[in-house]
C-alpha cells in the first residue's frame, strides 16, 4: 500500500489515523520479499538455462534410447510425486499440484515428440497432439486447478483442429477449398464449445476455478477468431467470384457451419447458465454468428467491413455492460475507438501527406480518445464489479 495513498485518504477523511496505522502494520506483516524472490528467480533461470545449454551441446552424443529412458524416468518421478500429494491440501499444496500437473503434461507432450525424433516417424504433428490429448486430457480435466492446466488443455484443443485443417492430405491444399474445408472449418470452431461445457461442469465440480478458466479461454477464442475473420474479410472476398462454383459453395457452406456451431454454443450456454453473465455471453455467441455471415457477404468492401467490426464490438460492449463486467466494457470501447481511428486514416490516407492532414489526424485521435474516455467514465460499471 503506497504511503501517499494512505495520507491522501486520511486527509480526505475516508479513514482515520488509527486505521491507517493498522493498515501499515498489516501490510508490513504480510508483505512479500519481492526483490529476494526476483533474485531467486533469476538464479533459477540461470541454472535452468545452463542445464539446457549443457544438454543441447551434448544431445547428439547421447544415445536415443538413453534419452528416452531419462525422459520416461523424469515423467515417472514427477507422476509419483503428484500421486503423493494430498488430495485436499492447503492453498500452497494446490498451487504446487497445479504447477506439477502442468509440467507433467508438458513433459508428456515432449515425450511423444521425442519418440518421433528418435525413431524418425513421419506422422503429422496433429497426430501427436491428438495422442497427447487422449492420454493427458483426462488428467487435466480431473485434477486441473486453474490457469496453467486450463491454458494447456485449451491450447491443445485449439491447435489440433488447425493443424488438421492445414494438412494437405485432409482436403485443403494448394489454396483450393475442397469439400474437406467444411469438415475442417467445423473442427476449428468446436473449441468454442468449451464455454458451455464449463458452464455445465462448474456447478458440481470441486475444480470450479479450472472450469471457469477453460470457459473463458473458449469464449476469448470465439471472439478473437471471429474478429480476425471480420478484419481479413475487408481485404478479400474469401473465394467469391474468384474460382469455380464448387469452391464458392464449399466456402459458403463452411462459414454457415461455423455460424451454426457458434449459435449452438450460445444456445447451450443459455441453457446451462441462466445468470445475467450467462445470458449476456450467450447473446455474444449469437452476435458472433451473425457477424461471420455478414462479413462473408461484405467481403472486399473495406469501409463496410470496418463498420461491421465496430458494430460487433459495440454489441460486445453492450453485453459487458449488461453483465456488469467493467474491464470487458472498457476494452470493447477502446477497440471500437481504435478501429474508428484506423478506418478514418484508411479512408483519408492521402491527407496525411500534408501538414494540415496531420493536424486534422491528430485532432481526430484526440477527439476519439476523449469520447471513449467519456463513455467509459459515464457508462462503465462501478469498480469492484466483476
Amino acid at each position: 500500500m503506497a504511503e501517499r495513498k494512505l495520507k491522501a485518504w486520511v486527509a480526505a477523511g475516508l479513514i482515520d489515523a488509527a486505521a491507517a496505522d493498522r493498515i501499515r502494520a498489516w501490510e508490513a506483516q504480510h508483505s512479500r520479499p519481492v526483490a529476494l524472490w526476483a533474485v531467486v528467480g533469476l538464479a533459477g533461470l540461470s541454472i535452468g538455462l545452463g542445464i539446457i545449454s549443457l544438454v543441447a551441446a551434448n544431445w547428439a552424443a547421447i544415445n536415443g534410447e538413453t534419452r528416452l529412458a531419462l525422459h520416461a524416468a523424469l515423467l515417472l518421478g514427477l507422476g509419483a510425486a503428484l500421486w503423493a500429494l494430498p488430495a485436499q491440501g492447503a492453498d500452497a499444496t494446490r498451487r504446487w499440484a497445479e504447477v506439477g500437473i502442468f509440467v507433467f503434461a508438458a513433459l508428456g507432450l515432449g515425450f511423444i515428440g521425442h519418440l518421433g525424433q528418435v525413431y524418425q516417424t513421419s506422422s503429422p504433428t496433429w497426430m501427436a497432439i491428438g495422442l497427447w490429448l487422449g492420454l493427458f486430457a483426462p488428467l487435466l480435466l480431473g485434477a486441473g486447478q486453474g490457469w496453467l492446466s486450463a491454458t494447456l488443455l485449451a491450447g491443445g484443443c485449439i491447435a489440433l483442429p488447425w493443424m488438421r485443417f492445414g494438412d494437405p492430405a485432409l482436403g485443403f491444399s494448394a489454396g483450393q477449398a475442397g469439400p474437406g474445408v467444411i469438415r475442417g472449418a467445423i473442427e476449428c470452431a468446436l473449441p468454442v464449445l468449451l464455454t458451455p461445457l464449463s458452464a455445465f461442469m462448474i456447478g458440481g465440480s470441486a475444480h470450479g476455478g479450472f472450469w471457469g478458466r477453460l470457459g473463458q479461454i473458449g469464449f476469448a477464442y470465439a471472439i478473437g477468431a471471429v474478429s480476425l475473420f471480420v478484419i481479413t474479410s475487408g481485404f478479400g472476398d474469401w473465394g467469391h467470384g474468384s474460382g469455380a462454383g464448387d469452391r464458392q459453395g464449399n466456402v459458403d457452406a463452411a462459414l454457415m457451419a461455423v455460424a451454426g456451431v457458434l449459435g449452438l454454443a450460445g444456445l447451450a450456454l443459455w441453457q446451462a447458465d441462466r445468470t445475467v453473465q450467462g445470458k449476456a455471453s450467450a447473446a455474444v455467441f449469437a452476435m458472433l454468428a451473425l457477424a461471420m455471415l455478414a462479413a462473408d457477404r461484405l467481403g472486399g468492401h473495406g469501409l463496410a467491413v470496418g463498420l461491421l467490426f465496430m458494430v460487433l464490438w459495440a454489441g460486445l460492449a453492450g453485453a459487458a455492460l449488461h453483465a456488469q463486467t467493467r474491464w470487458a466494457f472498457q476494452m470493447a470501447v477502446a477497440v471500437v475507438a481504435l478501429r474508428l481511428i484506423i478506418l478514418a486514416f484508411e479512408e483519408a490516407g492521402g491527407l496525411l501527406a500534408s501538414g494540415v492532414g496531420l493536424i486534422l489526424g491528430g485532432l481526430l485521435v484526440l477527439g476519439v480518445a476523449w469520447g471513449a474516455l467519456r463513455i467509459t467514465r459515464h457508462f462503465a460499471p462501478a469498480r469492484g464489479i466483476a
